[in-house]
């Protein structure tokens, strides 16, 4: 494959006399691509790999602050039904086609018009319409209060495809955007390139002149790579060859507290998952503290709520989560199940997941619980969790493990889309068909507001009640961690697992 010729990528380096002459910056990604549009993705790996080529309205810095991107500035009327914001002049797409509120306009009605079953339609449900009054000017209508909608468009998803490439239907594989960086060559499975954009309405960038994508799930070839130089970024690095990175004086570890919560959602339409005391036996019998070290080698953090603590209106909880398997084993017998049952559980095949699923087998196994663990290629489990044909009355895996960052920064998208009624797979990610009125209701109370204090208390309110119900084993919030060739500078790991290499430099 593509991505394991080594002594191509040794070749080319060395003929270029090394990587400052080259201006060429490598990188080895954890997964496949799936598709070179963002707003039909639900992968960090087809978000970071368009980040430079594609631009969002508003964006995030590298501690998720928002900050102006296309547009350069905002405002909400006071019960955040209507945003307006003001867009940057003299921005043209890769195309031509010049960028404007028309192009805009466009970009989020397709977001919005739920008939066109992309996978981030849901975020932009609530709008109603979408005006262009003037050139630089969008103002967006809401059915009803948003007040997390700035955040939302900051998402890494709601980026502004060129009208023209939209109307012509190839985005998914033909991306046009206004990026630093235009798309060059995708070949899937194998590599996917993109090149300087010379017309770029930044004069001081791009400052490289390609950067080349290598998709590379297994773990140790990824790092393998960058200490031998066939790449210069290693996008994730995984932790427990951290110290192989780190202890080579060419190479730096990048390392930053995440935004995801890793979990096993408890599928709540099996009959054993009803029972709360079932789902709390599943939590006490799990070693957080142990998984940390199995899966992360201690980078990372035993999570205190369902959403990570540097999440906006983020609520710590109690109890904390302690491990007691004599308890567990008690409330097993309690709900009927002393002799334990059978259970199938789904994650991704690479190498960070599989070792997720072998801890969680040897855990359960302590409660009579019999766990047959399903590794699946990323493609087919996105369709076998999330395809349309989805059906939870019948769907087969009782956990489901899944790490949830929410992109946007903010409370809202990782309680809505994960834990509310209407976030069920495949409308969104619930993967556990949790569904609580409390839960529903505080996630609405929330949005109808865009006071943060009013927002702060509902979504207390909705963390409380989720952290009490248990829908799913609470595992880990891990620590965000790439390597980096030195030198290399402005590649960058983001806390919500996402990269970013628009402002990537070689130092000479």
């Amino acid at each position: 494959m593509a991505y394991l010729k080594t002594t191509a990528l040794a070749a080319v380096l060395a003929a270029t006399g090394g990587l400052a002459q080259a201006q060429d910056i490598k990188v080895a990604m954890d997964q496949v691509f799936h598709t070179l549009d963002p707003q039909d993705s639900n992968y960090n790996v087809d978000f970071s790999s368009m980040e430079g080529v594609f631009e969002r309205l508003i964006s995030f810095d590298e501690d998720m602050g928002l900050v102006p991107q296309l547009a350069t500035e905002w405002e909400a009327n006071e019960d955040a039904t209507q945003f307006t914001l003001t867009l940057r002049e003299g921005v043209v797409f890769h195309d031509g086609t010049p960028f404007n509120a028309e192009a805009v306009k466009a970009n989020l009605e397709r977001l919005a018009d739920q008939s066109q079953n992309l996978a981030k339609n849901s975020m932009f449900n609530m709008v109603d319409s979408v005006e262009a009054p003037d050139e630089t000017t969008v103002v967006i209508n809401l059915k009803e209060p948003f007040g997390a909608m700035i955040n939302t468009l900051a998402h890494p998803a709601v980026v502004m495809h060129s009208p023209a490439s939209l109307e012509e239907g190839d985005v998914s594989d033909n991306p046009v955007g206004t990026g630093p960086f235009r798309f060059d060559e995708w070949v899937p499975g194998e590599q996917l390139r993109v090149v300087a954009n010379e017309d770029y309405w930044d004069s001081e960038w791009p400052k490289v002149d390609s950067v080349t994508f290598y998709p590379v799930p297994e773990n140790a070839t990824r790092v393998s790579m960058l200490l031998s130089d066939e790449v210069q970024f290693v996008y994730v690095l995984p932790a427990e060859l951290a110290e192989n990175v780190e202890s080579n004086d060419n190479y730096e570890v990048l390392s930053r507290e995440g935004l995801t919560v890793w979990t096993a959602a408890m599928n709540m339409n099996k009959e054993h998952f009803q029972d709360p005391k079932v789902r709390e036996a599943f939590n006490l019998v799990v070693d957080q503290e142990a998984f940390l070290q199995v899966v992360y080698s201690g980078h990372g953090s035993v999570p205190d709520s369902p959403i990570a603590p540097n999440t906006q209106f983020h609520e710590a909880q109690e109890p904390a989560l302690s491990t007691d398997v004599e308890r567990a084993r008690e409330l097993m017998e309690e709900a009927g199940y002393g002799d334990g049952f059978e259970v199938e559980i789904w994650a991704r095949n690479n190498s960070t997941e599989v070792r997720m699923l072998q801890f969680l087998k040897q855990q359960l196994s302590q409660i009579n619980v019999d766990a047959t663990v399903l590794p699946l290629e990323g493609a087919t489990r996105s369709e076998r969790l999330f395809g349309s044909n989805v059906n939870p009355e019948t769907i087969e895996y009782d956990l489901a493990i899944g790490g949830w960052s929410p992109s946007t920064g903010d409370a809202d998208w990782h309680l809505r889309p994960v834990y509310a009624t209407e976030g069920f797979i495949p409308a969104m990610y619930n993967m556990a068909f949790y569904s609580n009125e409390v839960v529903d209701g505080a996630v609405a109370e929330a949005l109808a507001t865009a006071d943060p204090e009013a927002r702060a208390a509902a979504y207390a309110k909705a963390q409380e009640q989720i952290w009490a119900d248990q829908p799913a084993i609470f595992l880990a919030v891990d620590e965000k961690m790439a390597g980096r060739k030195k030198g290399v500078t402005g590649v960058i790991k983001m806390p919500d697992g996402t990269m970013q290499y628009s402002h990537a430099a070689v130092e000479e």
